[in-house]
Formats: structure tokens, C-alpha cells, sequence
């Protein structure tokens, strides 16, 4: 029987911690952890936008192990930011699946990051070509 959206993001909020756009924003301004934002590029664009320097690779990639460099190191520091939290949170149980020990998602997702007055981009990328 296959989960619904739903079922697989509380499994998901419940397997993860999130974190708040406050220490996420502190991380972010250090430089200690790499964002990722699994939603397509067009959503981004037509959304919030992007969180500066996150990596946008969508949320199938991650299930797959198809990750950009930044994220070889299983130790690395990641938060997982979508929208409102509900991809944030897929992806990062996704990471956490795939042996990612130090993950994250956004509570509240790049629209509470903005709301809270943080620069977010419209710009899209792939670090995947």
C-alpha cells in the first residue's frame, strides 16, 4: 500500500528535527551547514526564491544519492528548505536515510525566512548540470 503526502511528511517531521529561520539564519551566516531545497526550479522561481547559496536538487535526487559535492561528507551540517516545511522535510529524512548524521529542515520554509526579512533569490541552478 502506498503512503499518502501526508503519512510520509509526518514520518518524516517525526524522524527529523526541524529548526527555526533563527538558528537556521545563524548557521547560514557562519557558513556551517549546507541548505538544500528540493523543490523544481519553476516553483522556486514562482515562490519565495531560493535561500542564498542553497543547493536546489530535487527530492527524487536525494533518494537516489544523487548529490552535489558539497554533500560527500556524511557529518555535514544540512538544512532542508522548501516552501512551508513539507518537501523540507522529506528531503532531509530522505539525507538522514541515505547516512546524513547532522540534518535539518526549516520550520516554516524559505516563506517564514522571508517573512522574518532574510534575502532569499530567484535565480536557479542545478548543481547536478
Amino acid at each position: 500500500m502506498t503512503k499518502c503526502f501526508d503519512t510520509l511528511v509526518a514520518e518524516a517531521k517525526t524522524a527529523v528535527p526541524a529548526i527555526s529561520v533563527r538558528e537556521a539564519h545563524d548557521l547560514h551566516s557562519k557558513g556551517t551547514a549546507v541548505f538544500v531545497d528540493p523543490r523544481p526550479a519553476e516553483a522556486i522561481a514562482s515562490t519565495t526564491g531560493l535561500i542564498p547559496g542553497a543547493y536546489n536538487v530535487g527530492l527524487d535526487d536525494l533518494r537516489e544519492g544523487m548529490l552535489p559535492p558539497a554533500l560527500q561528507d556524511r557529518t555535514t551540517p544540512i538544512v532542508s528548505a522548501c516552501q512551508a516545511g513539507p518537501m523540507g522535510a522529506l528531503a532531509a529524512h530522505a539525507l538522514q536515510m541515505r547516512g546524513f548524521t547532522d540534518v535539518h529542515y526549516l520550520s516554516g520554509g524559505t516563506q517564514e525566512w522571508r517573512e522574518a526579512g532574510h534575502p532569499t533569490e530567484a535565480e536557479v541552478t542545478s548543481p547536478l548540470g
